[in-house]
C-alpha cells in the first residue's frame, strides 16, 4: 500500500498521512488513531530510498587511510572498492572524500586532519592503522558518530562495523603453509612490519601459536623501512649474517615482494620458502617469479567496498548493520593466480574462512 492508497482510505491528505508518518505538526487524535489503524492492517513500511530521493538530501561520507601507493600499492587496491561504492551510490547522495596521510611519518596524520571536520560528514570510514593518532581523533567525535573500521581495528573502540580478516588465524595459517612448504628443518624468521598496528601483532601471535609445541626455531626481526631499498637490502644482509641457514620467512604485510627477491635471487643458493600477504602486483611478479612461495589474501578491495556501503545503510537507510563482517582468508599460488591485481574479484582462488585509481573519490 502507498501513502496515497492510505490517504484515500482514512479521508484525509496525502501531507496528513506523511505527518503522521513522521510524527510532525498537528494532526487530530481522531484522524491520527484511524491512519495508525490503516498502517498497521496494511502492514505498511516507508520506502527510505524514495523518500531521500524526493528530499534530495546528500550523504558526504570522509574516508581516512594511508596513501594509496603506500605498502605496495595496497590501499590504491582498498580505494578501488571506495570508488566502485560511490559510484554506485551516486544517485542516493552519497559522495566521499578520502583524507590520507603517511603512515610512517607521525606527523603526516595530524597535517591532513587539520582540515577534517566531522560535522561536515554524515560517516567516517577509516583504517585504524597507526593507533595513538586515531583513539586521539576518535575522542573528538561527537557521540554516536558514525565510524567504520577497515583493514585494522582499536580493540578498545566499539565502531558501527568493522571490517577485515581474522589476523590471529590468518597467522597460524601462514605457520602452517610456510611448514608445508618448506623442508622443515627451521629455522623460521617473521619479518615484522608496523608493529604498532594491532592486527599485525596479532598475525605474529598467531604464526608464534602455530609452531608453539613443535620443534622449529623461530626467530622474529623487525624491518620498519621495508618499502625503502637499500634499508631493506641492508635488513636481508644482516639477517643473512644472522642466521646461516634460514628454511622460511613470513613477512606480516604487504611489502613481502623485496625480501623475498633479496633472499631467493642470491646466485647458488638454495631456495628460502617465503609467505606474506596481498595481492598487489608486484606480489603477484614474485610469485610468478617464484621467490615468493604464498600469498595470503584479505580481499581489500571488498573491504573498501563494504564501507562504504555499511554507512549507506546505516546512515541513509536507517537499517542495522552487522558488527563485524570477516574477510575470508584466501590463499594464493603460482597456479591460482588471478588475472589481474584485485583478487577478490577474481573466481579462481582457494580461501579458509571460519564460516566455511579514479578521480571518483575525492582527495583532500
Amino acid at each position: 500500500m502507498t501513502v496515497r492508497e492510505i490517504a484515500e482510505k482514512a479521508g484525509v491528505s496525502i501531507g496528513t498521512v506523511d505527518r503522521v508518518l513522521h510524527n510532525r505538526g498537528r494532526v487530530s487524535p481522531k484522524t491520527k488513531a484511524s491512519i495508525l489503524a490503516i498502517i498497521e492492517q496494511s502492514g505498511y513500511t516507508p520506502n527510505p530510498i524514495a523518500r531521500h530521493l524526493k528530499l534530495n538530501k546528500k550523504y558526504p561520507f570522509a574516508v581516512i587511510m594511508p596513501v594509496s601507493d603506500e605498502d605496495s600499492g595496497y590501499w590504491r587496491i582498498a580505494c578501488a572498492g571506495i570508488q566502485k561504492a560511490q559510484k554506485e551510490l551516486a544517485a542516493f547522495g552519497v559522495s566521499v572524500k578520502r583524507f590520507e596521510f603517511n603512515r610512517y611519518v607521525r606527523a603526516s596524520f595530524a597535517k591532513a586532519m587539520a582540515s577534517f571536520d566531522p560535522m561536515q560528514f554524515a560517516g567516517l570510514l577509516i583504517a585504524p592503522v597507526i593507533p595513538d593518532e586515531t583513539t586521539a581523533l576518535l575522542s573528538r567525535l561527537p557521540a554516536n558518530y558514525p565510524v567504520v573500521f577497515f583493514d585494522a581495528q582499536i580493540p578498545t573502540f566499539k565502531p558501527l562495523t568493522r571490517i577485515g580478516q581474522n589476523a590471529y588465524q590468518s597467522g597460524l595459517l601462514a605457520g602452517r603453509l610456510l611448514e608445508a612448504f618448506s623442508s622443515r628443518s627451521g629455522p623460521y624468521v617473521i619479518v615484522g612490519t608496523h608493529s604498532e598496528d594491532y592486527h599485525i601483532r596479532r598475525r605474529i601471535e598467531g604464526f608464534n601459536a602455530y609452531f608453539e609445541h613443535l620443534a622449529y626455531e623461530v626467530h622474529l626481526r623487525e624491518c620498519f623501512d621495508i618499502e625503502h631499498r637499500e634499508k631493506r637490502e641492508h635488513f636481508t644482509r644482516l639477517l643473512l649474517q644472522e642466521f646461516s641457514s634460514i628454511d622460511g620467512v613470513f613477512v606480516t604485510n604487504a611489502s613481502v615482494h623485496g625480501i623475498a627477491a633479496d633472499l631467493n635471487r642470491r646466485p647458488g643458493q638454495k631456495h628460502i620458502t617465503v609467505v606474506g600477504y596481498d595481492l598487489v602486483p608486484e606480489n603477484i611478479r614474485q610469485i610468478e617469479a617464484r621467490t615468493i612461495d604464498c600469498i595470503i589474501s584479505q580481499r581489500q578491495e571488498q573491504q573498501g567496498y563494504q564501507g562504504i556501503y555499511q554507512l549507506y545503510r546505516s546512515v541513509v537507510l536507517g537499517q542495522s548493520v552487522e558488527p563485524e563482517i570477516e574477510m575470508p582468508i584466501d590463499i594464493h599460488l603460482r597456479e591460482n593466480l588471478p588475472t589481474e591485481s584485485h583478487g577478490e574479484t577474481q573466481k579462481a582462488e582457494v580461501h579458509v574462512s571460519k564460516h566455511s585509481e579514479s578521480s571518483l573519490c575525492e582527495e583532500a
